[in-house]
């Protein structure tokens, strides 16, 4: 087995820390601070070498087991070093929390964060670009909503306009991602990939989760990005459901709505955060087998419709799957 991910990837977070991958996935192994460290010795310096070092080794200890890719072949040959001379290829951005919802997985609050229009340009211009002169995939999403940031929606429109070919991964809730916003940002025929959270399938448990959503806006922009994977104006088009007590019971139905849309339907467990409801984890953490409903979930895991090509169960919920799916043959 082997990653990439450390020798070709980063992920920058609003308060400058770098990651060579979701910090959740490699235990927070924070690799730098792009506002504190030049990005030249972050991207070469000691910490990277050292989990550059480990996989090369084929030492998957510093990764945490719910990671994905690690249970992944993945090319070796480009990479025999721990130093790599060329920047990241592939850069997930995160520059500001804002979001338009407050969804409950995610948080208990609406965060709007202003700038000052003079401090910002030169922030992007002297730290955020510099960083993507090699990158062909900037992601944009993973901790906010990007449509709903002025920062965000800021640097979209400068790294488009510097960089003409960079593809976009986008991360949205679905509100505002319209066409007449991508064509604004001049990234309309220039999105690789948007993946969509619903966390349902029903309007009724959309409104539960989504404080503050619009749910057939979403269905309408859905439809949009159905339409330009079918134009081949969008590779990729996802759809994220994370799993708990309040809506196991629409996985199916969710499978179904993102074949609808052309989408893959991607589920997660719930991870712990600072909201209420990850407050009460042990209440909500249905894929505990203390859990009073876990083995609901499981019966709904054993349905067919999770062999469809579209339904992707991300390692947890896989392997609950198909260690009951065992106990059938």
């Amino acid at each position: 087995m082997f990653c990439t991910q450390p020798f070709n990837r980063i992920e920058i977070y609003e308060n400058g820390d770098v990651y060579n991958c979701c910090p959740e996935f490699i235990n927070n192994y924070k690799i730098g601070n792009i506002f504190k460290t030049p990005f030249d010795e972050i991207w070469n310096g000691e910490k990277v070498k050292n989990i550059r070092r480990h996989l090369l080794n084929g030492d998957f200890s510093l990764c945490n087991d719910i990671c994905s890719r690690k249970y992944h072949n993945e090319n070796k040959d480009k990479y025999t070093s721990e130093t790599v001379f060329d920047y990241p290829e592939d850069i997930s951005i995160s520059s500001d929390n804002s979001c338009n919802v407050k969804c409950k997985i995610c948080r208990d609050e609406n965060w709007h964060i202003t700038f000052d229009k003079n401090s910002l340009d030169k922030e992007i211009e002297e730290i955020w670009l510099p960083v993507l002169k090699n990158a062909k995939i900037v992601r944009f999403g993973c901790s906010g909503e990007p449509f709903a940031s002025y920062k965000e929606t800021l640097l979209i429109q400068k790294i488009a306009q510097r960089y003409p070919d960079i593809k976009f991964h986008i991360h949205t809730n679905g509100i505002l991602g319209n066409k007449e916003k991508l064509e604004s940002l001049n990234i309309f025929n220039r999105i690789d990939k948007i993946t969509v959270s619903m966390h349902s399938a029903s309007l009724w448990t959309y409104n539960k989760i989504v404080r503050g959503g619009q749910y057939f806006k979403v269905l309408k922009n859905l439809k949009l990005y159905s339409e330009m994977k079918k134009s081949g104006l969008l590779n990729e088009l996802r759809m994220i459901f994370v799993v708990y007590s309040e809506n196991y019971k629409e996985m199916p139905g969710f499978v179904k709505l993102a074949k609808k849309y052309n989408a893959s339907a991607e589920f997660w467990a719930l991870r712990k955060s600072n909201t209420a409801l990850c407050k009460n984890f042990e209440k909500y953490s249905i894929i505990n087998p203390e859990h009073k409903k876990h083995k609901e979930l499981v019966n709904i895991l054993k349905k067919p419709v999770f062999d469809e090509k579209n339904a992707i169960l991300y390692p947890e919920l896989s392997s609950l799957r198909k260690q009951n799916m065992k106990e059938l043959i």
